[in-house]
């Protein structure tokens, strides 16, 4: 995999996080867009870790090296790391197919290994703040609410939804959190309570929306 972002301290981190897993092989990184370019002329990779933009004058906004990066090498899963964790970035990022979404201010660099594992087998993925925000986007829009008040998810329900979304079955997401099959759903129930959801299906259907 490769990591693109122009901020050292950020690269420095994801290796460090990452040179233990002994699945992932970290092939280089790059500071800027145009160096990204040239870095996959040269390196083959099967993960982009993306941030989606760079400071450095001349560089293509983040859509634009996206789509680049996605007409050149088709095969490549990117994940975008940003810290534009606004809405309307978020669904633009979305739209253009990406494999995972990871906002800076989630926290979510120590999950990077199993994020990184779920889009290598083919699964999307958002970290949880994003996806709370997201879903509660697409549910205010998709009921045509006007006065929809936010409701505020736990860590935790946050977490559940997550893996729901995944694709994760409630047996696995017990197993893989290790916690009880019955806390788990206690936590899926209260959440969709929260979100005003009444099927797991009516929430799946309004998170994969975005893909």
């Amino acid at each position: 995999m490769i990591i693109a972002d122009d901020h050292p301290l950020i690269v420095f981190a994801i290796t460090k996080i990452l040179e233990n897993v002994k699945e992932l092989q970290l092939a280089g990184s790059a500071s800027s867009s145009s160096s990204l370019l040239q870095l996959l002329q040269e390196i083959s990779c099967d993960v982009l870790l993306c941030d989606y933009s760079f400071d450095e004058e001349g560089d293509s906004d983040g859509l634009q090296l996206i789509k680049q990066v996605q007409e050149l090498y088709p095969h490549i899963k990117i994940i975008v790391l940003t810290a534009h964790d606004d809405i309307v970035i978020a669904l633009r990022i979305l739209s253009l197919k990406v494999a995972g979404f990871i906002s800076k201010s989630s926290g979510e660099f120590s999950d990077l290994p199993f994020v990184i594992g779920q889009v290598q087998i083919g699964r999307s993925y958002i970290d949880p703040v994003t996806l709370n925000a997201l879903t509660l986007h697409q549910l205010n829009n998709g009921k045509g609410c006007e006065n929809f008040v936010e409701v505020v998810l736990s860590e935790r329900e946050q977490e559940v939804l997550r893996l729901f979304a995944l694709g994760m079955t409630v047996s696995e997401i017990a197993l893989h959190t290790q916690r009880s099959v019955k806390t788990i759903s206690t936590q899926k129930k209260n959440a969709m309570d929260k979100l005003g959801v009444s099927n797991v299906v009516e929430l799946l259907k309004a998170i994969k929306g975005l893909y």
